[in-house]
């Protein structure tokens, strides 16, 4: 006799393809904990990065307001200066010699007298205390020749850059930072009118260098690096983009103005990579901040380039040790590999358990279902009867009506079931519960009072609503509508009518509610929405505050509302923002 074949799939092969799937499933579950795991890590230390950056950021701003205090110093010192070798040397330049200039740049303390006299649309030396210098053509600044020509014209000088005092304006100073034992060179230049000649006084004061060294940005950046090891910081570089990208026309011909000729502001660049200035280009670009990792001496590191707001374009760049971010990846990843491993196991065996029981209730289950299909069955069965029942009693109130040859009540009664059923359908689509709601008592009232009351109300079902705002917008429908019924009501037309509309455009709601009852006087149209005001006799009814309810609302979230009134038809429109 031959035995029946079980239905139970055999161990062995159920086995073999858990252990395939949930291999499966391991790698995929591994691969996304990593990936999604470095983001998350690496998204942290960006995080430190900006924090690190921020305070760079404020730390330069704080040393630039101590920079400026002692340059604006200088600059003040500059202008005694030149008012007192002004004084010494006399008002005509025909006069004065270019040795008189050097025993008198000594007297007041200055490294450099020249005097500068207008020549056509430059102006150029004409004497100096050191004579070198007049043999020597330089280009002007655009902004420092302005200044200097607006000075000329007993003018202050209207351009952004520089220190501005009576009868004189000082340049930025100019420091070359890379150079230890350099010192700051500032110019400042003097006229008030009663020379011939411009009297521009330099200096090369090192009181600058020695702030910006001692308390300066590089001194700032030393103290974070050594207070960031812990935070696995190992280098901050402050480009200077002008200069890096090789750009410095491009710049120049924006408008942008610095004064470093440096690749880096402030510090020393050591952690270098072929794709900085693709970086650092894209950045600048861009405005965003740009993260990659890279590897240094076998150490994997990340690089953050971050765009900084300071007086001239610059772009930080910070780099921070991955190592523990690896070694912490790698570790989590272990211990995930034996949780799933161990819950694969258990997870077969539940399996193997479970088919079995599955396979056991399979027709208890086929049972279950058919008699929860029955039920449906008798349900709907049931909800066919209730409509058959209301489709008689309209079947039998129609053929009377026939029977009797009562046929203009047979055409109201129709009518009157077809347009309960279209209005139906056009309240159930406003999809608001709440205006809904509104509407269906207002047809109810209108019909009461016969009016010819319209809606088209559409397009909302993508508009969500808090419960305040959705109540206060059926405040705001509700004291239009009725101000329309009322209006209808006191005019002789035969034919009252009141009309809504409703619509989403762009990115605000619109509503309209016209009526053609009497017209709005041109002089009330703004009198009608202060509180208290009405073209009807005050009562309880009629409090005059409708209008100001909805302007008050509409003003509460940045609505509108706007009146439009002829003979023929009165209109009010609401505008609310999204």
């Amino acid at each position: 006799m031959k035995q029946r074949k079980s239905l139970l799939p055999k161990p062995f092969p159920v086995t073999v393809y858990i252990l395939a799937v949930m291999t499966v499933v391991l790698i995929i579950v591994n691969t996304t904990y990593y990936v999604t795991t470095r983001k998350a890590l690496i998204s942290v230390q960006e995080q430190n990065m900006r924090a690190i950056t921020d305070q760079i950021r404020s730390s330069i701003k704080l040393s630039q307001s101590g920079e400026a205090f002692v340059e604006d110093l200088i600059g003040e010192n500059l202008r005694m200066a030149a008012q007192a070798a002004q004084s010494k040397i006399g008002t005509d330049m025909n006069n004065i010699t270019n040795k008189q200039l050097a025993e008198v740049s000594k007297q007041v303390g200055v490294d450099r007298i020249t005097l500068l006299a207008p020549s056509g649309n430059n102006i150029v030396p004409v004497r100096s205390s050191d004579p070198s210098e007049l043999a020597v053509k330089e280009e002007w600044r655009a902004d420092w020749l302005k200044a200097v020509q607006e000075l000329l014209a007993g003018k202050i000088p209207t351009v952004e850059i520089g220190q501005k005092l009576p009868d004189y304006w000082g340049a930025p100073m100019i420091s070359k930072v890379d150079n230890a034992n350099s010192a700051g060179e500032k110019w400042g230049y003097y006229y008030d009118g009663s020379t011939n000649y411009v009297i521009n006084v330099y200096t090369n004061d090192k009181s600058v260098r020695q702030y910006q060294e001692n308390t300066g940005v590089e001194a700032i950046i030393r103290e974070i690096l050594n207070g960031e090891r812990s935070r696995q910081t190992l280098g901050i570089a402050i480009f200077n983009p002008p200069i890096f990208l090789d750009q410095a026309n491009q710049f120049n011909s924006r408008g942008v103005i610095w004064y470093s000729d440096n690749e880096t502001l402030y510090n020393d660049y050591s952690y270098k990579s072929a794709t900085d200035k693709t970086n650092i280009k894209q950045v600048n670009k861009s405005g965003n901040t740009i993260s990659i990792t890279d590897e240094f001496d076998n150490v994997p590191v990340l690089k953050t380039f971050i765009p900084v707001e300071l007086t001239y374009p610059a772009i930080i760049t910070v780099v921070s040790d991955l190592t523990e971010v690896q070694q912490t990846l790698n570790e989590q990843l272990i211990r995930l590999t034996l949780t799933i491993s161990a819950c694969s196991v258990a997870i077969i065996a539940l399996v193997l358990g479970l088919i079995t029981i599955l396979n056991r209730r399979t027709e208890a289950a086929a049972q279950s279902v058919q008699n929860v299909y029955l039920e449906n069955i008798d349900a709907l069965f049931n909800s066919i009867k209730e409509q058959r029942h209301d489709f008689n009693n309209h079947v039998n109130t129609i053929q009377l009506l026939v029977k009797m040859k009562k046929y203009d009540d047979l055409s109201t009664y129709t009518a009157e079931l077809v347009g309960e059923s279209i209005a139906m359908n056009q309240i159930i689509n406003i999809n608001l519960p709440a205006l809904s709601a509104l509407i269906q008592a207002k047809t109810t009232q209108a019909y009461d009072r016969r009016i010819k009351f319209e809606y088209d109300i559409s397009n909302l079902k993508s508009v969500q609503f808090g419960t305040v705002k959705s109540t206060e917008l059926v405040k705001i429908v509700s004291n239009l509508i009725d101000n329309a019924f009322d209006a209808v009501s006191e005019t002789d037309r035969p034919e009252k009518m009141v009309k809504v509309t409703g619509r989403v455009r762009g990115e605000q709601l619109t509503f309209t509610v016209g009526n053609n009852g009497n017209p709005i006087p041109e002089k009330l149209k703004q009198q009608i929405f202060e509180a208290g005001f009405s073209t009807k006799p005050l009562n309880r009814k009629n409090s005059g505050l409708g209008l100001a309810i909805v302007q008050k609302i509409l003003a509460k979230h940045r609505g509108i509302i706007r009146v439009e009134s002829d003979e023929e038809w009165t209109e009010f429109s609401v505008r609310l923002p999204l």
